[in-house]
């Protein structure tokens, strides 16, 4: 795991898993969820834009209807592909004009629609920039320090949720894999969080 925001940089080991190469659109969610529709025209402009304005909870759900789940915080930082915390998804800089995310300039407008930018190595897109993605992690500043090595699960209880990956609304370093952050999980407030799924592979 990463070094950002305060934790110390540490080796962890995880099962063999599965991520969505795509944040979740619109159009995915309202198949299963159709009610978001009301409420995304606030935040979201085309239907393969990534979902927004969606509370941690009703993310978890919709990855349990399809049968995943959210990442652990350490399986989306694995999924990120850096070869440390302190570096992109795409590599050890960011350059605006080679136009590899969407963010990192605290832009004033909107996410971009899934896939505009290059993918990363294990061919995943979005992983630093566009929205903010929810994580199945409660948020505590002491839980690195105590983590297992194997397969981390965050803490027991918590009172904010783990968002990772930065967003369209932030900060070049917010977009780094290592970066942590967290928000309240009942909101439905936040324009610039969005979510993937993930499945653990049973082993043989």
């Amino acid at each position: 795991m990463g070094p950002e925001h305060g934790a110390p940089a540490h080796p962890v080991y995880l099962d063999a898993f599965m991520i969505d190469i795509h944040e979740v659109t619109n159009r995915r969610l309202e198949k299963i969820m159709p009610d978001h529709k009301l409420r995304r025209s606030m935040s979201s402009h085309c239907d393969n834009c990534p979902v927004t304005k969606i509370t941690w909870y009703e993310a978890a759900d919709y990855c349990h209807l399809i049968g995943k789940a959210l990442p652990s915080e350490a399986q989306w930082e694995k999924a990120a592909g850096a070869a440390s915390g302190c570096e992109f998804p795409w590599g050890p800089d960011f350059d605006p004009g080679k136009k590899l995310a969407r963010g990192g300039l605290e832009l004033k407008d909107k996410a971009s629609p899934v896939g505009s930018y290059p993918p990363n190595k294990f061919g995943i897109y979005d992983m630093g920039g566009n929205v903010w993605e929810w994580v199945t992690d409660w948020y505590s500043p002491q839980y690195y320090f105590l983590e297992p090595l194997y397969n981390p699960r965050g803490p027991s209880r918590g009172v904010m949720r783990v968002r990772r990956g930065g967003a369209w609304s932030d900060s070049v370093k917010a977009m780094k894999s290592g970066y942590r952050d967290w928000s309240y999980p009942f909101s439905r407030s936040y324009s610039d969080i969005g979510f993937r799924c993930a499945i653990n592979l049973k082993k043989k």
